[in-house]
């Protein structure tokens, strides 16, 4: 991990020079800074995340609805949507409800001086506390995705309405926050640098223990990012194939398939159908195998083109 100050680049090396040293002691709040906004990038991806998660059981949960008895896996549903909607609030009262990438500018973040933070006894702890608590509620949601899964796969008009891939991708997301998980728990000397009067041996090892924890958050934040720029399209065709062309029997605007917005949609939907049946109306079967084929298309090109993104942008960093 290299720092930039002003026009110096500095790499956490054995062999400092003295003037890299004195830079970094003069500007010892500079570790705290990045690992505080590495976090804050983090909680924002997690929060798109929830959003996007609070959209597919919302709409999981209302199709479960028109489907006559089955109630226990309906409940099911039910109770991982409250769980995800209560978590949803609170994220939207601790950042707002802005939904953009705009981290820097976001609001909460200027308001709370969030890099001038005590890392150690504010931010790492509020952050445990959301991790927590996000962590409960993706198993939760894994549990209930995974027998919506088992489930819908039985029945072959129901297997039309399921999101392609998105067990797994669940699985990578859970992952990724455990290991996040674990970073946080690591007590470091992030809010001491200022006490600190030389870089002996035993500090610098410290400094590397707190890069390596913040380029972990940003690799476990890059994860998150990944999975809402997979996943949020497809939900976008979805909410316009799905819901739109092949039940409300119209265009939806691209506008209301967006994030959250798209809970309308489904709402407006359910209102249109009586119940949905187990077995295959072979009238409707072109628009949902479109469905099904166009969304998993979808997905594995976007797989491919971030990962071809990731490549380029590697080989241009340390191509060199």
């Amino acid at each position: 991990m290299t720092y930039t100050i002003g026009d110096r680049k500095i790499t956490l090396r054995d062999n400092l020079s003295q003037a890299d040293i004195h830079l970094l002691l003069a500007h010892s709040k500079l570790f705290k800074y990045c690992l505080n906004n590495a976090t804050f990038k983090f909680l924002i991806n997690l929060k798109k995340l929830v959003h996007l998660y609070a959209d597919i059981i919302t709409i999981y949960s209302t199709l479960l609805k028109k489907i006559p008895n089955y109630d226990d896996i309906t409940l099911m549903a039910y109770k991982a949507k409250l769980n995800v909607l209560k978590l949803e609030g609170d994220y939207n009262e601790l950042f707002g409800e802005d939904t953009s990438n705009n981290f820097n500018a976001n609001p909460f973040k200027l308001a709370s001086n969030w890099e001038e933070k005590n890392y150690e006894n504010n931010i790492k702890k509020f952050t445990i506390l959301m991790l927590d608590s996000t962590i409960e509620t993706f198993d939760i949601m894994f549990k209930t995705l995974r027998c919506i899964d088992v489930f819908f796969c039985n029945f072959n008009n129901l297997k039309k309405l399921l999101i392609p891939y998105l067990l797994s991708q669940t699985t990578s997301i859970s992952k990724s926050l455990q290991k996040a998980q674990y970073l946080y728990h690591l007590t470091t000397i992030t809010d001491d640098m200022g006490t600190i009067s030389e870089i002996t041996a035993p500090i610098l090892k410290q400094l590397r223990k707190i890069e390596k924890i913040t380029s972990g958050i940003e690799r476990e934040s890059s994860i998150l990012e990944y999975a809402f720029l997979t996943f949020n399209p497809s939900l976008e065709q979805y909410t316009s194939i799905l819901l739109g062309k092949a039940i409300l029997k119209r265009e939806v605007p691209p506008n209301q398939c967006q994030l959250i917005k798209r809970r309308d949609v489904c709402l407006q939907a359910a209102e249109h159908v009586v119940s949905i049946p187990l077995t295959e109306d072979t009238t409707n079967n072109s628009t949902y195998e479109y469905l099904r084929k166009y969304l998993s298309y979808g997905v594995m090109l976007l797989v491919a083109l971030i990962a071809l993104f990731c490549y380029r942008l590697i080989h241009v960093i340390f191509g060199q």
